[in-house]
């Protein structure tokens, strides 16, 4: 007769798969979680382990490595059932299993399947009458358990101890070792706090108290944090008195990390849920993060497509931590961010002194940690920005922990994609409608005046002379350049905006442009006795297309000289920054706009309401046509205003095009 472990933990397939190994003849223990199962295969040692895959506290899976990491057990034929994961799964293949039954499975299926693998068992061996009482077999069955085994005497001084158990404990239950260098574990509470010598399993079960599963945390010579169960029981002698007491630690590290990287994962969901519209958001992102998983300095670096760098867009810095110092960008390959991006994969940096670190030498030298990491974060099939993370604690390559990483990094992409495509849809509605009035009003103006000009010339006497209608002609003439302007603006933005229009791409001299722009702005600027005070650069080389820049500084000079007052002063400057960007500003001290009209002045044909009101003459395509001759260079253009103070409009392009 063979001893099968069931564990399943719904109670119907439980009771099949039970009665079927009770049909075939042998004895069956059944479990109704992973946890217990593993306790009911350490106990029993079965000869067969029927495990389901969708368990709580420790799947199927989970459930095989713990079996086959135990060398005691690690033989035990295994056979997985599943509704989980299809029977191809290469997770499946991984843990060893005999065979694998998807569900729904029926009772003659189940049936056949299982007495394959138990008309193998062999016929198990009578239980021995004696088991050996030397020391030595004592003391060599104890140090062949993982689990930790001590015991001590009345008195409180240890009797028994075996080797899993050595590095937590010395000559008594009151000795908690503190010094570095002796090569053991310091046993915390969970919050990291030292245990007092009376709150020690042993020293409690001494005093009489039964301990179950207490959870205790222990830092490794590595500086690794690992967590333990222990159970601890008095020994009493016939008449009942405690004469010593016996306790056994077990490592949980792996179900703790499983249900830490569960949490982590829940309050990313929720800060998702909580602040998707925050402009914090992202910090708040990465405080769940290292909250839940104890790192004290993340960061989220996102890809500038202006630049082609990445820079920082987020951070958490645990309290009381100092800010790790950091370049203001990466390029594609530089520095552990940089590394990921360009690998578009996990990098784990176990040790910053190695010489194979990618971290950059001025970060590792100014900071105290030990360990980092950075993974991808995706927004469709490319990388749009990078997350690090630095530990104090050596961080080891985990496979768990690799999977919840890329996980967090495709929901933080996902987020940022989402929320981009969501400003990006209502700005389209938006721009959209006020787009189609705009046009008609444009257009009906100058239309109007024709329409109405030509009538009247046709109502006009035959004998009318030319010169008589000269003036209504030159109205009609003059709206009918307007509306012929208008087109050509139109036609010539939609080419830009559809791709149509090709940029021609060569070395500019930008300091140059503006420079010849000034100049012939010069007349405009005399009779209104308006200053251009100009700060530039002897030369800005920038790769461009001379003639559509040309035209985006023409239009911003040419916009703050016509609202500008009588007697004020524009002020006109180029930049370089870093050598990456030129950064083009012009400031006028004119009629200002409106706050809640700014985020229109770069729609077509939008025209602010105090520009409208004053008879100042313009289409509204200036700022229109700036923007996507900018955007195609993949700069940058925005603007801010105050009204009756002036506004700033500031131009930000690459240096390069690669």
């Amino acid at each position: 007769m063979a001893v099968v472990v069931v564990a399943e933990d719904n109670p119907d397939h439980q009771r099949v798969i039970a009665e079927v190994v009770r049909r075939l003849g042998h004895e069956v223990v059944v479990a109704g979680d992973g946890r217990e199962a593993l306790r009911a295969v350490l106990d029993r040692r079965p000869d067969l382990l029927v495990a389901d895959i969708d368990m709580p506290h420790l799947d199927g899976l989970e459930l095989c490595r713990a079996v086959r990491d135990d060398q005691r057990v690690a033989a035990t034929p295994v056979v997985l059932i599943t509704a989980y994961l299809l029977p191809g799964d290469p997770r499946l293949a991984a843990t060893g299993a005999l065979a694998v039954i998807g569900k729904p499975f029926g009772v003659p299926e189940l049936t056949a399947a299982l007495r394959t693998h138990l008309d193998a068992v062999p016929t198990r061996a009578a239980e021995p009458d004696i088991v050996p009482s030397d020391p030595a077999f004592l003391e060599a069955l104890l140090d062949c358990l993982e689990a930790g085994v001590a015991a001590c005497d009345r008195h409180g001084r240890v009797v028994l101890v075996n080797q899993a158990m050595r590095m937590f404990t010395t000559d008594g239950v009151g000795d908690v070792p503190e010094a570095p260098d002796d090569h053991r574990f310091a046993i915390l509470r969970e919050d990291g706090t030292p245990l007092r010598t009376h709150e020690r399993a042993l020293s409690r079960a001494l005093a009489g108290e039964h301990v179950k599963q207490a959870e205790v945390l222990a830092h490794d010579d590595s500086g690794r944090p690992r967590w333990f169960a222990v159970n601890a029981t008095p020994v009493r002698d016939k008449d009942g008195t405690i004469s010593g007491a016996v306790s056994a630690m077990h490592d949980v590290t792996t179900q703790h990390r499983t249900q830490q990287y569960q949490d982590c994962e829940n309050q990313v969901l929720k800060v998702l849920a909580d602040f998707q519209d925050a402009s914090d958001a992202a910090d708040r992102i990465l405080c769940a993060i290292g909250e839940t998983l104890g790192w004290p300095y993340l960061r989220l670096w996102l890809v500038d497509e202006i630049t082609d760098l990445l820079r920082p867009a987020g951070c958490y810095t645990a309290p009381g931590e100092c800010p790790l110092p950091t370049p203001v960008s990466f390029a594609r390959g530089v520095g552990l961010a940089g590394r990921c991006w360009e690998r578009a994969e996990l990098i784990w940096v176990p040790d910053l002194h190695s010489p194979e670190s990618p971290v950059l030498p001025t970060m590792v030298s100014e900071s105290a940690f030990t360990a980092a990491g950075a993974v991808p974060v995706h927004g469709g099939d490319r990388v749009i920005g990078v997350m690090t993370f630095f530990t104090y604690a050596r961080q080891e390559p985990d496979p768990a922990l690799a999977v919840l990483l890329t996980g967090l990094a495709a929901l933080i992409g996902t987020f940022l994609e989402q929320r981009r495509a969501e400003v990006l849809a209502l700005h389209l509605a938006a721009a959209t409608d006020e787009y189609i009035s705009l046009v008609g009003h444009e257009l009906r103006t100058p239309l109007t005046s024709i329409g109405a000009y030509v009538d009247l010339i046709a109502e006009s006497p035959d004998d009318v002379l030319l010169g008589e209608v000269r003036e209504l002609l030159d109205v009609v003439q003059r709206n009918n350049a307007r509306l012929r302007d208008l087109v050509e603006k139109l036609l010539d933005l939609a080419a830009l905006e559809s791709g149509h229009a090709r940029l021609v791409i060569e070395p500019v001299d930008l300091a140059e442009v503006v420079a010849g722009v000034i100049e012939a702005q010069t007349a405009s600027t005399q009779h209104r006795r308006i200053t251009v005070e100009a700060e530039l650069p002897p030369e800005l080389v920038v790769d461009g297309d001379g003639g559509r820049l040309r035209q985006v500084v023409d239009a911003l000079l040419s916009n703050a000289i016509k609202f500008s007052r009588p007697d004020s002063t524009v002020t006109v400057s180029l930049d370089d920054e870093h050598g990456e960007l030129a950064v083009l500003t012009i400031v006028d001290q004119g009629l200002g706009v409106a706050p809640s009209e700014q985020a229109r002045l770069f729609r077509r044909l939008y025209r602010g309401g105090n520009a409208r009101h004053t008879g100042i003459p313009g289409a509204g395509l200036g700022l229109a046509l700036s923007r996507v001759v900018v955007e195609r260079h993949r700069g940058s253009i925005t603007l801010s205003s105050q009204e009756q103070a002036g506004t700033k409009v500031v131009v930000r392009l690459p240096r390069t095009q690669d």
